[in-house]
């Protein structure tokens, strides 16, 4: 079976999104340059502030979009300006200059039909605790022991192989890439240390 996005088999609101789309008669290039746009200033206001943001599932999911966008502007500009100074240097019947900007031309031409946009987006290391560092309190305490906060870690609480893509649906918040046997662990192993109490209805009262 083929497992490809087919834009034909949206539901929903997205489904409602490309009727529109389709019935309007927006020409698509149009469509991908303002998609490309919208792609780069979310991405950009997004991740600049915040580098850690990038791993988030709503800007990976504009990053191909982006990247996409950004390829097609440098290689219509690229063959543009190639394409140029090809013609001038054709006019002043300069051979070897001619050729250098034609091949570049082609090169060029090439990087737009041949860019695969489907692996654009950056491989994701996996975190390997709080981005900002333990031991870095601020502000005032408060709660039943102002001040302290109980941190729960354990990697098998979620599936590490989980793509996360549209392809074949196995996004992040899927009930199949968590354990909820383990996530239930940690919540009782943390309710115990803030209780102080072995025994977790204590603990908890």
């Amino acid at each position: 079976m083929d497992s490809k996005f087919n834009i034909r088999q949206l539901k929903g609101h997205l489904s409602m999104i490309n009727a529109w789309i389709r019935s309007k008669h927006i020409n698509p290039r149009v469509l991908f340059i303002i998609t490309g746009i919208a792609s780069t200033v979310w991405f950009l206001s997004r991740v600049i502030p915040k580098p850690s943001r990038a791993y988030y599932p709503c800007v990976r999911a504009a990053a191909p979009v982006m990247s996409g966008f950004i390829i097609y502007l440098l290689s219509v500009g690229g063959i543009s300006i190639a394409l140029r100074k090809t013609f001038r240097s054709l006019h002043s019947a300069r051979l070897l200059s001619t050729s250098v900007w034609l091949i570049i031309t082609a090169i060029m031409l090439g990087i737009s039909l041949t860019s695969d946009l489907s692996v654009s987006t950056a491989s994701v290391l996996p975190a390997t605790g709080p981005e900002d560092g333990p031991n870095m309190p601020f502000g005032k305490g408060n709660g039943i022991k102002p001040g302290l906060v109980i941190w729960s870690w354990n990697p098998a609480a979620t599936n590490e192989n989980c793509k996360n893509i549209i392809d074949n649906g196995d996004w992040y918040f899927n009930p199949i890439n968590a354990d909820q046997k383990v996530i239930s662990e940690m919540v009782s192993a943390s309710v115990k240390k803030l209780g102080g109490k072995s025994d977790l209805k204590k603990s908890w009262n």
